[in-house]
């Protein structure tokens, strides 16, 4: 794992990881759980959970959160496989909805998890685990 630089000043900067939301407390819990393990990698960063839709906190409390938490910087991380309208439109405006409502904050989007090599190891063995469940392999 790489280390950041000692001068990013992790206390002031915070990592929002953005999900879409389910109105199924279940789904949700997933992205927490995810959140809490980055935690662990990222120690002096705050790290939290948001979603866009079907679940709290959203976006915008979110953000205030990590404002009142005195976070200077931002950023958001999309927990999304594709370039759709959420990772290309909403999330976006979410955060220059932010930018206005908080003055001297810096925030930034991150890339989306998108088409990434490691992914294809876990849907592997998604699919070897689900043959061998179906008694095919």
């Amino acid at each position: 794992m790489r280390r950041l630089r000692s001068g990013a000043a992790p206390g002031r900067t915070a990592i929002l990881l953005v999900g879409h939301g389910s109105r199924v407390a279940a789904a949700n819990r997933v992205l927490h759980g995810i959140a809490r393990s980055l935690r662990a990698r990222f120690r002096g960063y705050l790290v939290a959970p948001c979603y866009l839709e079907g679940a709290r906190p959203g976006v915008q409390e979110a953000i205030d959160r990590c404002v009142a938490r005195k976070a200077r910087r931002i950023l958001c991380v999309p927990y999304f496989l594709y370039l759709g309208g959420h990772v290309a439109q909403d999330l976006p405006a979410e955060l220059a909805r932010a930018r206005a409502r908080h003055r001297g904050l810096r925030i930034r989007l991150a890339a989306h998890l998108g088409r990434d090599a490691r992914l294809v190891s876990i849907v592997a063995d998604r699919i070897r685990s689900g043959l061998r469940r179906s008694r095919w392999a």
